[in-house]
């Protein structure tokens, strides 16, 4: 399985890649990245931002790079992500978002990832009830958990 996790340049993105062990990771960012491939990730470039076309430009990174599953960490990409999320599904790749995602920036130390329901990995002990319509990345926030986003790159 190959994963895109956007943000690719950010402290967020790099800590995120430990709840995919067993899975290529791309990880991409807009304007120029490194070219550094190690073990464990490698980066891709997005080409320049243009929010009138994020959905779009990032469908066409995932076809063009082999992409399985999308996680959209940057604010903008995840609003026009949660209105495209149809054209995705018919190209058969899944994307980690909410139908109606809330977005709350904070600084976060524990978090969790969920595919669709299903706890895909935790940084603590997570003891969840109900995890209906959780799919994403989560932080754990006023004792509840929060969308993980990012503020654009401009």
């Amino acid at each position: 399985m190959k994963i895109l996790i956007t943000g690719g340049k950010t402290a967020t993105a790099l800590k995120l890649i430990k709840a995919f062990n067993d899975a290529e990771i791309l990880l991409g960012d807009y304007g120029d990245m490194p070219k550094i491939n190690t073990h464990n990730y490698s980066f891709a470039e997005l080409g320049n931002w243009n929010e009138d076309i994020l959905a779009h430009n990032l469908l066409t990174k995932c076809l063009d790079n082999g992409v399985d599953v999308l996680l959209p960490l940057y604010e903008a990409e995840i609003m026009a992500l949660s209105k495209s999320m149809v054209l995705f599904d018919e190209f058969g790749l899944k994307v980690l978002l909410p139908g109606n995602p809330q977005l709350v920036q904070t600084k976060f130390k524990d978090w969790c990832i969920f595919d669709h329901g299903k706890l895909v990995y935790s940084s603590i002990d997570l003891q969840v009830d109900s995890s209906d319509g959780l799919n994403g990345a989560y932080s754990f926030f006023n004792e509840n958990l929060a969308l993980i986003s990012i503020s654009n790159p401009i």
